[in-house]
């Protein structure tokens, strides 16, 4: 194989126009292959995990002969700014759900979400609904917060109630 093996923190295209980030290789336990370890870029978090062989190969050009692209991943040398700055959010939302799920109460919750509502993201929302076991039915991202408040102020009262 004589392309360069994607390093932590890489970003590819794949043939199909997605970005994904590299998290690491990894060792198959069952064949003892490298594999490769990514994530979407942009959008909705998603893992996969592809054998670098895989990875690396390159395209189908009789099955995909209209591709931009040799290969089926190819590295990005045309990164933007924002893409940078959208990976750094990413890595932010994470920090962000660490510190929301060490929270005592509600009402914490609450005042969190309200300090924090500029860096707040859909993955940030998922994570904190499901540590509430909140079921979101919103769509827009200001709809599932808007939704979110809702819950933790109703159950916030909810629990004031009880203690009396």
């Amino acid at each position: 194989m004589d392309r360069r093996i994607p390093k932590k923190g890489d970003i590819y295209r794949h043939f199909k126009g997605r970005k994904y980030k590299i998290l690491d290789i990894a060792v198959c336990t069952e064949t003892g292959e490298e594999m490769v370890i990514f994530e979407t870029a942009e959008g909705t978090r998603k893992v996969f995990a592809s054998f670098l062989e895989t990875f690396l190969s390159p395209l189908d050009v009789g099955k995909y002969p209209h591709a931009d692209q040799k290969y089926r991943f190819e590295l990005c040398r045309d990164v933007s700014e924002s893409d940078i700055l959208g990976l750094k959010r990413h890595g932010n939302t994470t920090s962000l759900i660490l510190e929301f799920l060490d929270l005592n109460d509600n009402e914490e919750r609450v005042q969190f979400l309200q300090k924090h509502r500029p860096e707040i993201d859909a993955r940030f929302l998922t994570a904190a609904a499901e540590s509430l076991e909140f079921a979101e039915n919103a769509e827009t991202v200001e709809e599932r917060y808007a939704a979110l408040i809702r819950f933790l102020k109703t159950k916030s009262r909810y629990e004031s109630r009880r203690m009396r």
